[in-house]
């Protein structure tokens, strides 16, 4: 007779838990999502970097580097945008946009990178 109370747990159980492992696995999925996102976008502000700094760079070829980069993964990084800023003795290269999502009517987590450091440049000692 002590069987009998134990009788229609399990799906009480799977109720419960269910929810739980599809909240985790989608939240995997977004975060490797993201994790892509930034992976790009620091890979498109690494070449508009590279190009921007050397001797007869601009900010407009780094700039046409980084969208370049973004172009080829299409879709990783949505809404991107690439802001390259060039002076004598420093380059600037900031990449923004968002990782794509999997939850209908979000715009997705944002994702931000900045590369900057010096221009190559002769110098007379």
């Amino acid at each position: 007779m002590a069987e009998g109370r134990e009788r229609g747990s399990a799906p009480v159980e799977f109720v419960l838990i269910i929810p739980v492992v599809l909240l985790i696995f989608f939240g995997i999925i977004q975060g490797s999502l993201w994790y892509q996102a930034q992976n790009v976008a620091h890979a498109a502000a690494a070449a508009a970097y590279n190009d921007a700094r050397v001797s007869n760079g601009s900010a407009g070829s780094g700039q046409a580097a980084g969208s370049q980069v973004i172009a080829n993964h299409g879709g990783s990084l949505n809404g991107a945008s690439v802001s390259v800023s060039r002076t004598a003795n420093q380059v600037s290269v900031t990449v923004t946009g968002s990782a794509p999502t999997i939850v209908p009517g979000w715009g997705g987590p944002s994702v931000t990178q900045t590369v900057s450091g010096p221009t190559e440049r002769w110098v007379n000692r």
